[in-house]
């Protein structure tokens, strides 16, 4: 049994544990409202950092797209002029071809008196229109002419004309200029993704 004191009502007694009650919540109020501020303190600042992390993350990421956008493009660049000296190439080469079969036609023309009026190539086929005063010299051009070509060239059509002209097409196949098509995105400047 507890001992009787006369100091400590039971009224007293109430107030100070109401008062005790009081302060230590206040103090845990006080002591939990100072822990959060810390925390979201804490929070801010990590948060600010990742950001200025992300932000140096974003702009390296957008620097190395760059140089890899710009890489591409060189390469497109360089691939489009390759294509286009390969082109300029095979058109000199067909050129040159086409000059040197001109070249021996016009020879042959004055050697044996062969009278060109029309030479021309379409889908990969040389027609030569032409006379000449006999049948055996036309024979023996044509002959020569698929020598020097290398292809053979046929007689396609053959009539005669007044005072024993013969008038003649001569038909061989001519190699055709195989050459694809520029890519139009790299002539314009445009890189695909």
């Amino acid at each position: 049994m507890r001992p009787f004191n006369l100091l400590s009502y039971p009224s007293a007694a109430r107030q100070r544990r109401v008062l005790h009650r009081w302060w230590s919540s206040l103090a845990g109020l006080v002591m939990g409202c100072s822990l959060a501020w810390v925390g979201q303190q804490w929070q801010t600042e990590e948060t600010r950092q990742l950001r200025q992390v992300e932000s140096q993350l974003q702009s390296s990421w957008l620097a190395r797209t760059q140089e890899t956008q710009h890489a591409m493009r060189q390469q497109s660049r360089q691939r489009l002029q390759a294509e286009q000296a390969a082109h300029l190439q095979k058109i000199e080469q067909h050129q040159q071809a086409w000059m040197a079969v001109h070249g021996r036609l016009q020879d042959m023309a004055q050697e044996r008196g062969l009278r060109l009026s029309r030479l021309s190539s379409d889908a990969g086929q040389m027609a030569l229109h032409g006379a000449v005063n006999r049948f055996e010299v036309m024979a023996a051009a044509r002959q020569s002419l698929s020598d020097q070509l290398g292809y053979s060239v046929s007689l396609t059509n053959v009539t005669t004309g007044p005072a024993a002209q013969v008038n003649f097409v001569w038909q061989t196949t001519w190699p055709t200029l195989d050459i694809a098509p520029l890519d139009t995105g790299l002539v314009t400047g445009r890189v695909k993704p």
